[in-house]
Parts: C-alpha cells; sequence; structure tokens
C-alpha cells in the first residue's frame, strides 16, 4: 500500500522532481563557478554570483529541454530561447541584488546564496513551465 502511494506521487510529480533533480545539477554547476570567481578574481560578489548564475543557465537549458520539459511542442527554438532568457534575466536580477541586500543585512555569502537558489528555483520552475515551454497538464 505505501509503495504503491509512493509511486503514484512520484508519477504525479514527476516533472518537478525531475526539475528539482537538474535545478541540483545546475547549482552544483552554478555554486563551483560562483566559488571559482569568488575565490580567484577581484569581483564584487554580485558580479560572482552573475558568472555563476550564467554557468547554471546554460547547464538548466540543455538539460531542462532534453528532459524536464521534454514533451514541450517542438520548433519556435529562437522563441523559446528568448522566452527562457526573459525568465532568467528576471531571476539573475533578483539572484544578484537579492544576495547584495542579504550579505549587507550581515548574512554570510553563502547562506544568502543558498536563500537565492531556493527562490530563484521557484521563478524558474513556473515561468519554464508556463511561459518557455508551455506545458499543459493532462
Amino acid at each position: 500500500m505505501i509503495i504503491k502511494n509512493v509511486r503514484s506521487l512520484i508519477i504525479k510529480y514527476k516533472r518537478v522532481i525531475l526539475f528539482l533533480i537538474i535545478g541540483g545539477i545546475n547549482t552544483a554547476v552554478d555554486f563551483l563557478v560562483f566559488t571559482a570567481a569568488d575565490q580567484f578574481t577581484s569581483l564584487a560578489v554580485e558580479y560572482s554570483q552573475a558568472c555563476g548564475y550564467v554557468a547554471g543557465l546554460v547547464s538548466s537549458y540543455v538539460l531542462n529541454q532534453a528532459v524536464t520539459f521534454r514533451d514541450a511542442k517542438k520548433g519556435d527554438y529562437f522563441l523559446k530561447i528568448l522566452r527562457f532568457i526573459t525568465v532568467n534575466a528576471v531571476s539573475l536580477g533578483v539572484s544578484m541584488y537579492g544576495i547584495k541586500l542579504l550579505t549587507l543585512l550581515g548574512l554570510n555569502k553563502y547562506a544568502a546564496k543558498v536563500i537565492i537558489t531556493v527562490v530563484t528555483m521557484a521563478i524558474n520552475y513556473i515561468g519554464y513551465k508556463l511561459f518557455v515551454f508551455r506545458i499543459k497538464e493532462r
């Protein structure tokens, strides 16, 4: 009974689960690049954030297009990429200025990074599903 319930939950939330797994991969890429930029350059924290974010962005598009939203309507790739960039421009702004605000308020930059990552993952999931890949659940 429990296994059947768990299986039905996995089926029901498969897309969200895939998005979170891919988000974990993208977050790892983002964190690695952010840390490298922060440790090995003289960039301000918000620009190190931008470097990490862009690296995660490329990973995100490739993996989400191929896995999470593979059932999206094919074609209109240029328009889809423009919509993807739009959603991520919003998330990038939120992440850059959010991390700056949180660090100015005294939060450790890595703790601020975790909080901002959660916020931008929510923005991105909703934006990708409804605006970029235009998925209508069955």
